[in-house]
């Protein structure tokens, strides 16, 4: 009798440390999607579902972020450091003053220096939380779809209704 509550104790414990994991993890998606969107403004050039087709006026050739291949450590670091000698910002004010980027200094790199971005440098939370966002809601998710559509741009939003349903 005293096994079993001990049991159930520990199960129930175990359920509410993973409930508010996945609390903290549906905070975190939510919260890396807001600077994805908003605050970053990623979506002016890798587009709004990460499929590199970002606004018109953006410099284009972004990275198709739904095909990508990078781990969470390797998506932290470009999205810090950028991308040496392409339109990739880096996003991490103090890149390259050190040698934390790609083990290259300011001086190491010169003119191939990722640019700063037009929107706003991150802090390291705000970094890894688009990570977050990315591997949780990008990456891996093969074709957009009309459900993602509404999921990320609201219910209101016509143009979902040109993507096709998931299947």
């Amino acid at each position: 009798m005293m096994f079993r509550r001990c049991v159930a104790a520990l199960l129930f414990a175990w359920a509410a440390v993973m409930m508010g994991a996945s609390v903290a993890l549906a905070q975190d998606v939510s919260q890396g999607r807001r600077v994805y969107l908003e605050k970053a403004d990623c979506q002016y050039c890798h587009g709004w579902a990460g499929d590199g087709a970002g606004a018109g006026q953006s410099p284009g050739g972004a990275a198709n972020l739904r095909k990508s291949q990078l781990d969470r450590a390797t998506l932290i670091t470009v999205i810090a450091c950028g991308v040496p000698g392409t339109a990739m910002p880096r996003f991490d004010e103090d890149a390259y003053t050190d040698t934390r980027c790609y083990g290259l200094t300011e001086t190491d790199i010169g003119s191939r220096i990722p640019p700063l971005p037009p929107s706003t440098t991150l802090p390291k939370r705000d970094i890894e939380a688009v990570a977050d966002y990315l591997i949780a809601k990008v990456i891996g998710r093969g074709p957009v779809t009309r459900e993602e559509c509404f999921e990320t741009l609201g219910g209101r939003v016509l143009s979902c209704g040109d993507y096709p349903p998931a299947r």
